[in-house]
C-alpha cells in the first residue's frame, strides 16, 4: 500500500512542481468537524468565510471538508505562526495531521492522537541533545522503518523523498488522500484576519 502512495505522490509532487507548501488533516473520533466548527476551534469567526475561487487577497486559509473531518492548505509555507493556529485544531477527541515543507528542503509532519503527540523534522534537527529522531515520532512509531527509508546516510542515499513519505504515512493513517480530485473541489476561504 505504502508503495503505492510512494509512487502516485512522487508523481503528483513532480507535476505540481511546487517549491512549498502546508497540509493538514484532522478527523474526529466521532461526528463529523464542518469547516465552520473547524474555523471557531482555530478562534475565527465562521461569518468571515468565503467560497474558493473568489478573490482571494493575502494568504488566507484553505479548508476542505473531507468525510468527517478537515483538510486545510496552505501553497505557501506560512511558517509556525499558522501552525500555532492549525494546531488547535488537534486534542481530546480528534486525531490531528500537519505536514510542511519549504524551498530550503524543510520538512516538518507533526501528528497529534488525542494527547499523543509525535513529530519528524528533516533534516532531523539537533535540539534534543542524545535523542534520536525516530524516538519522537509517537504514535507514528509503527513507520519508523519505513520513514528510514527516507533519511540518508554515509553508506546510502534515501530511497524515497521524505515529503512522499510523509504524504503516504498520513494518507495510511487518515485514510485521506491528497490528489487532484481533493485538491479540485470546493472549498472555503479563511482570510489571515479571520483567526
Amino acid at each position: 500500500m505504502l508503495d503505492e502512495s510512494i509512487t502516485r505522490y512522487d508523481d503528483m509532487l513532480g507535476l505540481l512542481g511546487l517549491d512549498t507548501f502546508t497540509y493538514t488533516v484532522t478527523i474526529p473520533e466521532t461526528g463529523v468537524l464542518t469547516v465552520e466548527d473547524a474555523v471557531r476551534r482555530i478562534g475565527g469567526d465562521p461569518a468571515v468565510l468565503y467560497g474558493g475561487g473568489q478573490s482571494e487577497g493575502g494568504r488566507a486559509l484553505h479548508l476542505y471538508q473531507v468525510g468527517s473531518g478537515i483538510v486545510t492548505l496552505d501553497w505557501a509555507n506560512p511558517g509556525d505562526d499558522r501552525k500555532q493556529v492549525t494546531d488547535r485544531l488537534a486534542g481530546d477527541g480528534f486525531r490531528h495531521w500537519y505536514l510542511s515543507f519549504d524551498i530550503e528542503g524543510n520538512t516538518v509532519m507533526y501528528a497529534c492522537y488525542g494527547q499523543a503527540e509525535g513529530w519528524l523534522e528533516h533534516p532531523e534537527s539537533g535540539w534534543i541533545p542524545f535523542t534520536d529522531w525516530t524516538d519522537q515520532l509517537g504514535p507514528l512509531g509503527a513507520y519508523t522503518e519505513f520513514l528510514l527509508t527516507a533519511y540518508g546516510s554515509e553508506e546510502a542515499e534515501a530511497q524515497v523523498d521524505i515529503t512522499v513519505a510523509c504524504l503516504a504515512v498520513i494518507e495510511a493513517e487518515s485514510s485521506v488522500r491528497l490528489d487532484e480530485a481533493l485538491i479540485d473541489r470546493p472549498y472555503s476561504l479563511l482570510p489571515d484576519s479571520g483567526f
